[in-house]
């Protein structure tokens, strides 16, 4: 009776989970094999093999496996429409005992590139980006502000990220700056806005660019430039009563607009307002600006002026950098003035193109 009990299969597992390590979605299944051993001295059989969800399937010997003999459970995974990490289990019947044996695999899938292009949109070789541009927001000079994006290494090989065009406002760093594959890895912008050149809108550039770890690698080399967007304002909270009496008034003559009229295709045409101040403290003009690619100069005679002063503002259009027949574009006035800090006059006109 006592060698009877002995007598039984014993199923000994080479190994109980597998990673299957990173692949690409659009490579389709993967699978792979576990061992068992049988250490008895009766024939193991495997019963019934189970995966947790559709995502994954089981193959298993259905004869019985002799002592002594070696078989393997194929487990397959299907990654289609499951990018990320991901870890399944399987469910091992067999006529042992203890019966249940639990087998799991882990991985983790790149997603194809449709998926990432709406994602992460932005490429520097196979670091993608999450954005082209990091808004800051509005900043009051002298405050501090951090903002990050996210990268992703769509690669199978470890990426050395790295990021230039810091500069006296501008902190940026990657964190961490060695991604694993199909890891991600922030880029976080330390702003301090009262280095920042501007007042108003300041527009800087950073560039992204990564290298594989290991040498030969299949991964891509690349960068990519990231613009970081800052709206740079005066803070009037701090002043006193008095202060605010006394304050600058800042007086434009031609109020909102400046009108050209009609004009012709291809001129330059230069017209002039005035500000005035109409305060008790002195007026600083912060900024004059108007948007980039419009062929508009701006300057003016004067940027500081005392009670009752006037300041002139040139304003030069070149007709052949505007599209289309009317000329509309905002022209921005950053003065101290705490009632009108920021004002916009703007420039319209027809152009005659016919």
């Amino acid at each position: 009776m006592a060698m009877t009990a002995a007598a039984q299969p014993e199923a000994t597992w080479l190994e109980r989970q597998h990673d299957m390590g990173v692949f690409m979605e659009q490579d389709g299944k993967v699978t792979c094999q576990m061992r068992v051993v049988n250490t008895g001295t009766e024939p193991l059989l495997i019963v019934k093999a189970q995966a947790g969800c559709g995502c994954t399937a089981v193959t298993y010997p259905e004869t019985p496996i002799e002592p002594g003999d070696t078989a393997a459970v194929g487990i397959t995974y299907n990654p289609s429409g499951r990018p990320g990490q991901f870890s399944k289990q399987v469910l091992i019947l067999t006529n042992t005992m203890p019966k249940r044996t639990v087998l799991e695999i882990t991985g983790n899938v790149i997603p194809t590139s449709a998926t990432l292009d709406k994602q992460y949109p932005l490429r520097a070789g196979d670091l993608r980006i999450s954005q082209q541009s990091l808004p800051m927001g509005e900043l009051t000079r002298g405050k501090n502000k951090t903002e990050y994006l996210s990268t992703y290494n769509a690669s199978t090989d470890t990426l050395l990220v790295s990021v230039h065009g810091g500069n006296d406002h501008l902190k940026p760093a990657i964190v961490p700056d060695t991604v694993p594959p199909a890891k991600v890895a922030a880029l976080t912008v330390h702003y301090r806005s009262a280095n920042a050149p501007l007042w108003g809108l300041n527009i800087d550039t950073l560039t992204l660019s990564c290298e594989p770890l290991h040498q030969p690698s299949t991964a891509t080399v690349g960068t990519a430039d990231v613009l970081v967007m800052a709206q740079v304002i005066e803070s009037f909270d701090d002043l006193t009563e008095k202060q605010l009496h006394d304050a600058p008034v800042a007086s434009i003559d031609c109020g909102d607009r400046l009108d050209y009229g009609e004009l012709a295709a291809d001129e330059t045409v230069t017209r002039m307002f005035t500000i005035t101040n109409k305060g008790k403290s002195p007026l600083i003009i912060r900024r004059l600006w108007a948007p980039e690619g419009e062929g508009i100069t701006v300057k003016a005679d004067k940027l500081e002026l005392k009670r009752g002063k006037k300041a002139t503002i040139t304003v030069t259009v070149d007709t052949a950098r505007q599209q289309g027949n009317l000329l509309n574009v905002p022209l921005t006035v950053m003065t101290n003035d705490p009632e009108r800090a920021r004002a916009t006059v703007r420039l319209v006109g027809i152009i005659n193109k016919n």
